[in-house]
């Protein structure tokens, strides 16, 4: 189990990456955070590097967690994917700091750690272009293009919840979820079968003989 200090500098290194960025944050800054000579943290931590990594595989892993089960669940797949649509906001919405480090940072990963988090993002994506598809197969949504396209502008939308999201404004993030859902979502439907109007009624036969 992390020490309390660990926590601490976990938090303050959270704030900060999501307020100036991981490049423009220094151990300085986090030591000063917390409290703590910029040395000293080399005792609770191995690198700058490994706590921008430990907030985003954290953040993932929780987005997984939540997630998956929506995908993997027995419901239609249309309502899978709203549900998928609104967890994705209500978790965001309740992790706001550590959603702007693990949506937006991850790119100033290297190497292995970097591929490790690639390898994470890419089940995320892999699991909406899933349900997706199903969509598609069940004939509830349309055939899009470009699949890649039609999910990398859902999760591109998603994404950028908390860079907006507020807990002070109007609506609750339940409320943002199902209006998101309703856009992203509303325009993949497929089009009902065409009305063309009335059919002419048949003409009764006479009874009358000519």
């Amino acid at each position: 189990m992390p020490s309390e200090s660990a926590e601490r500098i976990l938090e303050a290194a959270t704030r900060l990456f999501g307020e100036r960025g991981y490049p423009s944050t220094s151990m300085r800054d986090i030591g000063e955070a917390v409290g703590l000579l910029a040395g000293s943290l080399y005792s609770h931590i191995s690198s700058k590097e490994a706590v921008l990594l430990q907030i985003i595989e954290t953040g993932l892993d929780r987005y997984l967690g939540a997630l998956l089960p929506i995908v993997e669940s027995d419901q239609p797949a249309d309502e899978r994917l709203r549900a998928a649509v609104k967890a994705h906001v209500e978790l965001v919405a309740s992790h706001v700091e550590e959603s702007l480090v693990a949506l937006h940072q991850w790119k100033f990963l290297g190497g292995e750690n970097r591929q490790r988090i690639e390898a994470k993002r890419h089940a995320g994506s892999a699991a909406f272009a899933r349900v997706l598809a199903e969509c598609i197969e069940s004939g509830v949504f349309k055939p899009v293009p470009s699949p890649d396209i039609t999910i990398s502008g859902i999760l591109g939308t998603l994404n950028w919840v908390p860079e907006w999201y507020s807990p002070k404004g109007p609506a609750t993030p339940e409320e943002i979820g199902e209006q998101l859902a309703d856009l992203l979502l509303g325009g993949l439907l497929a089009s009902p079968p065409a009305d063309d109007g009335p059919k002419p009624r048949p003409k009764a036969n006479s009874s009358k003989s000519r």
